[in-house]
């Protein structure tokens, strides 16, 4: 049985070092210690560590806990994690140890959000199902692969009295069940071309034709990204995040961040059109958030953007390029499933995750709270995570938080 208990920043980077170089943990930019400073106007987080016998940290979880109106209790949330082996047969010993931890920290439920896969759909897979009207649905189409070892999970969640969370936007923004995946092809920037469209190519060289330059942004650049991400939020319909969020974004991840971080930024005539952020974890870059003006769309900005940050994410040693999330959807007569076939004709897999798992550590007070969750949200934002989501257009990203 592990021991758990409260670890420095630097502690928690040389686990999330270790861990990253091992092939069955995946470490993303939400379980760092940096991106939970920059959540924390909004969450109280902790780095929480699994210790062995020997004093050897196993699995590790930024938590981030927030306060019950009206009650002397917290809800905690751990955002794509924890960080640990899932394969591993010591799943009740990572998790019975935490429940006691919450609970005598006055937690009345937990959630977490493993991004464990369970199916995968190779990219050729979905856009043949794209191409057939019969198929309405990624769901529709039989996975190329099936995690055995990601069923064992799920089936030890259920044993140790861990639910399938209700779905709510915050949680479908930190983590989206279905999430595009971009193998980078051992560094190799021929073979990531060659797995795309050609017209994805295309668009490529015809940004390039056009005159788009794609350049690292900076502190300065931030007004260009507020107002681009402002632009996308009128445009889809949705709100967008202050300035203050990308200020403390790059104070975050832009100076002192043991991992990467980039800002691309694609410039038309002088114009800024498009921009994105991407951070890297040992092999891992994500991408944290995108989007284009209403200037200038036939430059294809958006192409430009992401083939430069797939040559950086390759010139930083990562293997794979994580996109973000989608909807379930392989409709045409959806707008969302143009953004399933952007990133398949990029050349990416879909994953489908085992998704969020709440543990009721309080069960009335916890079914309380979810009969209240969606109203709870909608007043105080209590549960979302970062950036809000997008389902209508191919320069956004869904799962960033």
């Amino acid at each position: 049985m592990y021991t758990l208990r409260t670890v420095s920043s630097a502690a928690f980077w040389l686990f999330i070092d270790r861990a990253s170089s091992h092939s069955r943990h995946t470490v993303g930019y939400q379980q760092t210690p940096e991106w939970a400073t920059a959540r924390g106007a909004s969450w109280d987080p902790e780095l929480l560590g699994w210790f062995d016998a020997e004093g050897v940290m196993r699995a590790g979880a930024v938590i981030r806990y927030r306060k019950l109106p009206g009650f002397d209790r917290r809800f905690a949330f751990v955002p794509q994690g924890p960080v640990a082996d899932w394969s591993a047969d010591d799943i009740d010993d990572l998790l019975t140890p935490l429940r006691s931890y919450l609970s005598s920290r006055r937690v009345f439920a937990v959630r977490i959000t493993p991004p464990i896969s369970l199916r995968r759909w190779n990219a050729s897979t979905i856009r043949n199902g794209l191409s057939n009207p019969e198929v309405t649905k990624l769901t529709d189409l039989p996975p190329d692969r099936l995690e055995h070892s990601a069923i064992d999970v799920v089936s030890s969640l259920k044993r140790f009295g861990w639910r399938q969370a209700p779905n709510d936007a915050a949680t479908d923004a930190s983590q989206p069940n279905f999430n595009f995946w971009l193998d980078l092809a051992g560094g190799d920037e021929d073979v990531v071309l060659a797995s795309m469209t050609k017209a994805w190519r295309k668009n490529i060289r015809k940004s390039e034709r056009a005159g788009v330059e794609v350049s690292l942004g900076t502190h300065g650049d931030l007004a260009h990204v507020h107002r681009l991400y402002a632009q996308t939020a009128q445009r889809n319909g949705f709100s967008p995040q202050p300035m203050e969020y990308f200020e403390t974004m790059w104070s975050s991840l832009g100076e002192t961040f043991p991992g990467r971080f980039s800002m691309h930024l694609a410039r038309h005539e002088g114009a800024v059109i498009a921009a994105s952020g991407t951070a890297q974890v040992g092999s891992r870059a994500q991408g944290i958030f995108a989007a284009t003006g209403t200037e200038r769309p036939q430059a294809k900005p958006s192409n430009a953007v992401y083939w430069a940050i797939i040559r950086r994410a390759i010139a930083d040693g990562a293997e794979v390029f994580d996109i973000g999330g989608v909807d379930d959807t392989l409709d045409e007569a959806d707008p969302a499933s143009g953004l399933v076939r952007f990133k398949a004709d990029m050349g990416a897999d879909a994953h489908e995750y085992i998704g969020a798992w709440d543990l009721p550590i309080e069960p009335l007070l916890y079914g309380a709270f979810t009969r209240l969750l969606p109203a709870y949200t909608g007043a105080s934002s209590a549960l979302r995570d970062g950036m809000r989501t997008v389902r209508r257009s191919p320069a956004l990203l869904r799962g960033r938080s």
